[in-house]
């Protein structure tokens, strides 16, 4: 596999990443939510294809035929959650006050998807794929370490593009931008699902 393979396999692979972020930008695009999406993106991108690699080849079957479900459900989920909150925002300052005035006294605190556990989910559902890449780059005789640098690299990228992206849409578009992106996370999980 040589260095033009790579590069294509890795926007490939980032194209799921570029799609996550960009609906997670239309509302959250601050530079911490930049800063922990494309380094959370770019380590799972680097780190799954090592692991891929490592396990072996024995699992790949399994995996490439259970990833895209684990995969669907898990974005599916965020993508479902961002809707539901989605539903629950009015636009404007006074609104957003008195929604936040709600939510602190129900201790209900809107959950920004670039921190904790929704996070993690979105960056493991985002590199099944290059698990599953690992395997094959292990067949082909690949330098692992590189080629999981390049994908790793293209990953970050690709989710900074993807936040600028979806705020620039966020602002373009309004509220109804926040539906587009819990859409786009749902058809994502969809393809997942059916076109691995």
């Amino acid at each position: 596999m040589n260095t033009f393979d790579i590069i294509l396999l890795s926007i490939g692979l980032g194209a799921d990443v570029l799609s996550v972020c960009a609906a997670i930008g239309v509302r959250w695009h601050g530079p911490r939510q930049i800063l922990r999406l494309s380094c959370h993106m770019g380590l799972f991108q680097f780190g799954m294809p090592l692991i891929g690699y490592l396990v072996g080849q024995q699992l790949a079957g399994a995996l490439a035929d259970f990833g895209r479900y684990i995969a669907a459900a898990l974005v599916a989920a965020i993508g479902v959650k961002m809707l539901i909150e989605a539903l629950r925002n009015r636009p404007g300052e006074l609104d957003e006050a008195i929604d936040t005035a709600v939510e602190h006294a129900l201790h209900m605190h809107p959950e920004d998807p670039t921190h904790g556990r929704s996070i993690i989910i979105l960056s493991i559902a985002t590199s099944l794929d290059a698990l599953v890449a690992g395997f094959s780059l292990g067949i082909h005789d690949a330098n692992i370490w590189s080629a999981s640098a390049v994908i790793g690299l293209a990953a970050a990228l690709m989710a900074i593009i993807g936040v600028l992206l979806g705020r620039f849409i966020g602002k373009a578009l309004g509220r109804p931008a926040e539906f587009i992106g819990a859409g786009v996370l749902i058809a994502l999980a969809v393809k997942f699902l059916f076109w691995a």
